[in-house]
């Protein structure tokens, strides 16, 4: 495998599994022991699965009905070789409860290799070939290593959505998967003897993109590179299309604090050499502007929704019906005499149907008869139309994610024509090594 070695332990991972809740309750298959944190102090012995109730208080924790001066925080161990539940979900390690501002950040403590048990399902399909899942966990166990001081100050390394990795404990184990992580135990992508960001997304769309385009930073190992392997696999939403109406969009601008009456125009502002999306402007009421990074308006929107930054935009809205009759009395004013075969503007505008701002320019374009300069008056009025009922904004894209590093479509597209995970993982992250540091 070319992999170099280094010496380690395996790392305790701390990941914030619940954060800034009031109370929360939990239990363990053979009981439990619970600890002060500062002391050491034993505080509380379950030897039952009894359901416990935590609850932040501004002096210290109350467990069921008994308060403690437990400012630090505390402690859960399980007894005997059971797993704690914290709500609805089983957790391998330890549980620390930490109080802060009368809330509870819950963490749970566990070794690097056994968090990964809980990552990979959550991150890609259990039932895909055994060398993606490989490629899968040294991703997954080198950004968790890249990453352990990201939420150093909150007491805890990383979280357990998609802000980290996605984490769910032993709910989200799979034989396939636990069996890449054993496979690969300790291996993590290197470069230059360090290891590297291995950020990773859903589907490409065909090019992965270069890290500074999308966060700004310059970084050696996320360059851009063609991955038309998805296309072998066929993911579910390599092409997809969502649209909003300009109300939805004013409320979800309002929620940021942004406040528009409302919206003429979104433009899209630049883009990368790949043709991906870096920025878009809001045109609003009264000259009004918002400009943001595509990134930031997914987040707005909803990821899930705008699924990558490789879209086209476009618009659909009608005039009102004042303002509907006035145009076509204008425009009927100035349609050609001769007889011909397609519709005339002022027909195609009674349609009841709603017109793309491109396709009423085209209408306007066509020959006519009238004197060049009201022609290009009626064209400008329309460019500058303040404002269109029933507006609509439609992105048609390609891919789903931030599109930096590793495509796990495109690693599913690599493994089915037979590449190795190693293979995988030096095409979409460049120039690095693997290398056992346990």
């Amino acid at each position: 495998m070319g992999k170099m070695e280094l010496k380690a332990e395996v790392p305790i991972l701390r990941v914030g599994i619940f954060i800034d809740y009031k109370e929360i309750s939990l239990k363990a298959d053979q009981g439990l022991q619970i600890y002060e944190i500062s002391t050491g102090k034993s505080l509380w012995t379950q030897k039952d699965n009894q359901l416990l109730k935590v609850i932040a208080e501004s002096q210290g924790i109350k467990i069921n009905d008994q308060s403690f001066k437990a400012k630090k925080g505390i402690r859960v161990v399980p007894i005997g070789k059971g797993y704690i539940q914290v709500e609805d979900k089983k957790y391998r390690g330890e549980i620390e409860i930490i109080t802060e501002q009368s809330l509870l950040k819950v963490v749970n403590v566990l070794k690097l290799e056994e968090y990964l048990y809980g990552v990979l399902q959550k991150e890609i399909p259990p039932n895909w070939p055994m060398e993606v899942l490989k490629a899968q966990a040294i991703a997954a166990r080198t950004f968790a290593l890249f990453n352990m001081n990201k939420y150093i100050d909150q007491n805890y390394h990383i979280c357990a959505t998609t802000t980290s990795q996605e984490y769910g404990g032993i709910l989200y184990e799979h034989p396939q998967t636990t069996k890449a992580v054993d496979a690969t135990k300790g291996v993590i992508a290197v470069y230059k003897g360090k290891p590297i960001n291995s950020v990773y997304h859903s589907d490409s769309g065909g090019y992965t993109e270069n890290c500074e385009d999308v966060w700004g930073s310059y970084i050696p190992y996320l360059r851009s590179v063609s991955s038309e392997y998805e296309t072998v696999v066929s993911p579910p939403n390599h092409q997809w299309t969502y649209s909003i109406t300009e109300q939805e969009l004013l409320t979800k601008l309002s929620q940021k604090g942004w406040q528009l009456n409302y919206i003429k125009e979104i433009n899209i502002t630049e883009k990368t050499a790949t043709g991906r999306v870096k920025t878009l402007e809001i045109l609003g009421d009264n000259g009004k502007k918002i400009t943001l990074k595509t990134n930031d308006f997914r987040l707005l929107i909803g990821p899930n929704l705008v699924r990558s930054s490789l879209f086209t935009l476009d618009k659909k809205g009608t005039f009102s019906s004042d303002e509907k009759s006035d145009k076509i009395d204008e425009l009927s004013k100035y349609q050609p005499t001769e007889k011909q075969e397609q519709k005339s503007v002022s027909d195609i505008l009674k349609e009841d149907r709603d017109f793309t701002i491109t396709e009423l320019i085209d209408l306007l374009t066509r020959p006519k008869k009238a004197p060049e300069n009201k022609k290009m008056n009626l064209l400008e009025d329309i460019k500058k139309e303040e404002h269109f009922s029933n507006l609509v904004f439609v992105f048609s894209g390609k891919g789903s994610g931030h599109g930096v590093g590793l495509s796990q479509w495109g690693a599913y597209g690599m493994a089915t024509l037979g590449f190795k995970h190693e293979d995988i993982l030096k095409y979409y992250y460049k120039g690095i090594k693997l290398a056992k540091i346990y």
